[in-house]
C-alpha cells in the first residue's frame, strides 16, 4: 500500500475509531460486489426497474402472461416457477435476497414464502408508489418476539 495512503488511513482510524473507519470504507463499495446477493424479479418485462435496485445476481422467476384460466393451470404455472427458482436458490449459499414483486400479487407472495422456507431468510422487498421506490426489510422474528400480544 502507498505510504501516504496508509498514513491518511491511520490518521482517520485514530480520529474516528476502527469500527467507524471500517463502516465508512465498506459503505463506499458497490453493493453488487457480494456474489451471494440475489435479486428476484417475480415477473419480468412488466415494469422498468431502476438499475441500482438490481443487486447481485438478477433472476427473473417468470415473464409475460401466466395462464389463469383454471385453478389447475394456475397451480401448474406457479409450481413450475417455484421449481425453477429452487434450482437458483440451491446454486450457492445466498445471504441476502431482494424481491421485486412485479406481476400478480399471489405470485410474489408464493416466491417470498418459498425463499423463506428454503433459505430461512426474509426477502427485502421493493415497494413502488407514485414514481418512488422503497425497500421494505422487516425482521419478522423480531416483530414476533417483541410483540406485547403474546
Amino acid at each position: 500500500m502507498d505510504n501516504e495512503l496508509l498514513r491518511i488511513l491511520e490518521d482517520y482510524v485514530e480520529k474516528v475509531g476502527i469500527e467507524k473507519a471500517k463502516d465508512s470504507l465498506e459503505s463506499l463499495l458497490p453493493k453488487d460486489l457480494d456474489d451471494r446477493t440475489l435479486t428476484i424479479i417475480a415477473n419480468s418485462g412488466i415494469h422498468e426497474i431502476p438499475k441500482h435496485y438490481l443487486r447481485g445476481e438478477v433472476y427473473a422467476a417468470s415473464s409475460g402472461s401466466i395462464d389463469f384460466t383454471s385453478i389447475e393451470t394456475l397451480h401448474l404455472a406457479y409450481r413450475t416457477i417455484l421449481e425453477k427458482l429452487l434450482q437458483k436458490l440451491k446454486e450457492r449459499q445466498w445471504t441476502k435476497v431482494y424481491l421485486i414483486p412485479t406481476g400478480h400479487c399471489t405470485l410474489a407472495l408464493q416466491i417470498k414464502l418459498f425463499v423463506y422456507h428454503i433459505l430461512r431468510i426474509d426477502t427485502i422487498d421493493l415497494f413502488y408508489n407514485k414514481g418512488n421506490y422503497f425497500e421494505i426489510a422487516i425482521d419478522h422474528r423480531k416483530v414476533a418476539t417483541n410483540s406485547d400480544h403474546s
